[in-house]
């Protein structure tokens, strides 16, 4: 196997068919199989890991999930903020508990900038 093949979706050299993971008990190795010509192969080290999942989550991906929240009727609106790109003074604002105490995370209406303020 070639030591910088991508991890992804294995297929079988004989019959273009998708390879699927087997362990084999006797010798205790992980392996690919096909299920139309019985072609296997053993899996490298790199191949143990199935499926990977890595989410990445800063401050700033924090307040993006937040987008829509301008057109919720049902959260308070606040006239005494500015908005800190287009001076606008009406905003959607949440609250959220940190480690500092409680931060309003704001919203505006007007170009959907999102800030926070420290309570």
């Amino acid at each position: 196997m070639s030591s910088n093949r991508p991890r992804g979706l294995r297929f079988c050299p004989m019959s273009n068919d998708m390879l699927y993971p087997i362990e084999d008990k006797i010798n205790r190795q992980l392996k690919f199989y096909c299920k139309i010509c019985d072609y296997q192969e053993v899996a490298d080290s790199r191949d143990w890991r199935v499926y990977v999942s890595e989410t990445v989550h800063d401050e700033k991906s924090k307040l993006s999930q937040l987008y829509d929240i301008t057109m919720d009727p049902t959260l308070p609106r606040t006239k005494d903020c500015r908005c800190p790109r287009c001076d606008a003074n009406e905003a959607v604002f949440i609250s959220e508990s940190t480690e500092k105490g409680m931060t309003l995370i704001f919203h505006c209406v007007t170009c959907r900038e999102k800030w926070k303020d420290e309570v």
